[in-house]
């Protein structure tokens, strides 16, 4: 086959990571997924764990990776610039660097679900970034500053906030049926015995972030089976993403009455969650509808390469192979 053929895309997220290899027609070749790879948080373990995958898409598929003509990486914590210098140098010793590019995972998402370029992403997974652009191309952005700079109502936070509220009230946790259950579904979750070990259950920061994320889909479970300890907890988040969305609402100008916002990530993919989150705006927003999407970044990042090495792909001819 032509050299030409062969465009890898990658989706890294803080929980999983997505990798594709599909020709220049769009047609899939071969997909494969392994654990979170965000540079802020796994360092040079994201980054050997990116160089392994792309070898595997293509050993899959029994290509040399120097047959593919365009790598696109659509990566969380690429902020990190120590971390995005280690994979650049990564990537050099596999002499595939010029033909790569590395943005954010949620510009990849930005352009698989804003095609046209503008529009207002919400993306929140273990992380949350909300982002937009309007008709002149200039692009607003809020939260998105990490786990551990107090972006609110992320899958990572939602997990800390269940944490801390057992920790501060274990006193009461033999009375409360509510905050048992709490604790329940955290032990079962983070597989440990009481609280004692519940302070002493992360071994370093990224075992930390991943435990704590995976917490979030449980505790939206039992908020929308009526705990109220956990629906508190996940109001308390909804209404700050609110806030976020009518903030960038704001400053793009707008207009209030219809409004279209895409969305990406485990957590705002969530029916429950994502009522929650339409409840908080349903005051300050007159008609509000969401669009999603079932087709992996994976395939908008490796289209982003794919252009700046002037192969011509889009998204629909990608859907041609996949509907």
């Amino acid at each position: 086959m032509k050299k030409d053929l062969y465009i890898l895309g990658v989706d890294g997220g803080g929980s999983s990571t997505e990798g594709i290899i599909f020709n220049k027609n769009g047609k899939p070749l071969v997909k494969l997924k392994t654990h979170g790879t965000n540079l802020y948080v796994s360092k040079q373990k994201a980054v050997k764990s990116i160089a392994k995958l792309i070898i595997d898409l293509s050993e899959k598929i029994s290509i040399d990776i120097s047959q593919i003509s365009a790598f696109g990486f659509g990566l969380s914590g690429v902020s990190d610039l120590d971390s995005r210098d280690l994979l650049l140098k990564e990537l050099d010793k596999m002499q595939i660097a010029s033909k790569s590019i590395i943005l954010s995972d949620t510009e990849s998402a930005y352009q698989l679900l804003c095609p046209a370029g503008q529009g207002l992403l919400i993306s929140i997974g273990t992380g949350i970034v909300c982002m937009g652009r309007n008709s002149e191309r200039k692009s607003f952005k809020i939260a998105g500053k990490g786990y551990d700079k107090g972006d609110i109502g992320s899958g990572y936070w939602i997990g800390k906030k269940s944490v801390k509220t057992v920790l501060l009230n274990q006193s009461i946790l033999s009375v409360d049926d509510e905050m048992k259950a709490l604790f329940i579904c955290i032990k079962k979750i983070l597989k440990i015995n009481d609280i004692g070990s519940l302070e002493n259950s992360f071994g370093n920061e990224e075992e930390l972030v991943c435990k704590t994320a995976s917490l979030a889909k449980e505790i939206i479970r039992l908020a929308s089976k009526g705990n109220d300890v956990a629906l508190s907890i996940i109001q308390e988040g909804t209404r700050h993403v609110a806030e976020y969305i009518l903030f960038l609402i704001e400053e793009m100008c707008y207009d209030k009455e219809k409004v279209i916002l895409a969305g990406n990530g485990s957590i705002i993919k969530n029916d429950f969650y994502r009522k929650l989150l339409n409840d908080a705006l349903q005051f300050d927003i007159g008609e509000l509808s969401w669009v999603f999407s079932d087709i992996s970044c994976a395939y908008s990042s490796g289209i982003i390469a794919a252009k700046c090495d002037k192969i011509n792909i889009s998204i629909n001819d990608v859907l041609k192979y996949l509907n």
